[in-house]
């Protein structure tokens, strides 16, 4: 099971399509990290299981990747920060489970002080500090469906508004990863609407006939990586006849 989590990774086109279109949305063409947009809030949608986590730490690495000359240069400049956002204990999101990961990720030392720790009132003003001390691309948030269950549409309005004002004053972008849980986001906030981007990672779709021979492909890259003897035919289709499926 380690093998196949960790080293049978076989990427897809839908997950690299999302994976460019996030990059584009953050970074201005031709100029990597070095040159970001102006910050916005991306909707990453897809269906539970279809491989958002995955798309997650590729994207991480692909930041990393572009990241390193200028981090070398600036010791400053933190990337990005992941977090998973937080279920609800009482149907209620709490900004402080949101804030304290992201502080701990860009390098604040009293988030977790125990004689100094930053107190609840603060932290907005010490998360948005950090956004401008270490002039993140994006903060990635996975799970951000858990935003959609405020206890009223009032609520998830004021949520999504929290984050616009952190983007129109710091310029930093979040990246909202989860389910179509989050479709509300859409219709809640006309001016959000306007303002945000949509990136939707799908599942294969079988009357698709690229889809099929796509599927068909990662099928027989899988069993050549099983630890058998004989290796097993997993699709009996042939790939010109992909719409017997």
């Amino acid at each position: 099971l380690e093998y196949f989590e960790q080293h049978c990774l076989i990427e897809h086109p839908r997950l690299l399509e999302a994976l460019d279109a996030i990059l584009e949305a953050i970074c201005s063409p031709g100029e990597g990290v070095h040159a970001k947009r102006p910050g916005t809030t991306l909707l990453v949608i897809g269906p539970a299981r279809v491989g958002k986590t995955t798309l997650i730490h590729l994207l991480e690495e692909r930041l990393l990747a572009y990241a390193i000359s200028r981090m070398q240069a600036d010791p400053h400049f933190i990337p990005f920060a992941s977090i998973t956002a937080p279920e609800p204990g009482s149907g209620r999101f709490d900004w402080a489970d949101f804030y304290k990961p992201v502080l701990r990720q860009l390098g604040n030392p009293f988030v977790d002080s125990p004689t100094r720790p930053i107190r609840a009132r603060q932290m907005r003003e010490a998360t948005e500090a950090a956004y401008l001390e270490r002039n993140p691309l994006a903060i990635i948030v996975d799970e951000a469906h858990h935003l959609a269950r405020a206890r009223s549409g009032q609520g998830l309005h004021a949520h999504l508004d929290h984050l616009k004002n952190f983007e129109n004053t710091t310029g930093v972008s979040h990246i909202l990863v989860g389910t179509y849980e989050m479709r509300p986001f859409r219709k809640i906030n006309p001016q959000l609407a306007l303002r945000s981007m949509d990136v939707h990672f799908p599942r294969y779709d079988m009357t698709e006939e690229n889809d099929c021979l796509v599927f068909q492909s990662i099928l027989w890259a899988l069993q050549r990586q099983l630890p058998v003897k004989e290796e097993p035919k997993l699709s009996l289709i042939h790939i010109s006849e992909p719409t017997r499926q």
